[in-house]
């Protein structure tokens, strides 16, 4: 999948930028992120969406999602501890 297409010259600058910015978001949320592409790619659509919804039910209670939604609301940056 393409998602951009850069200069040879600004990969790497860009790559780092991208990462930066998925490392900003709680850890959490991006081990569920990995977990649910990884293993939906591998099953038909709707195994895939539920999949992905029981990834999502499994955040619901953490504390990084309470950070976030509280960020949110509040208009700040969110301050992620990976609980």
């Amino acid at each position: 999948m393409v998602n951009r297409i850069c200069e040879p010259a600004t990969l790497l600058a860009e790559t780092l930028d991208c990462a930066e910015r998925i490392a900003e978001n709680a850890p959490i949320s991006v081990r569920q992120a990995k977990h649910s592409i990884h293993f939906g790619l591998q099953m038909d659509l709707q195994s895939g969406m539920m999949f992905e919804i029981e990834a999502y039910n499994r955040m619901v209670p953490t504390e990084d999602r309470r950070e976030g939604v509280s960020a949110f609301n509040e208009k700040r940056k969110p301050k992620f501890r990976g609980r």
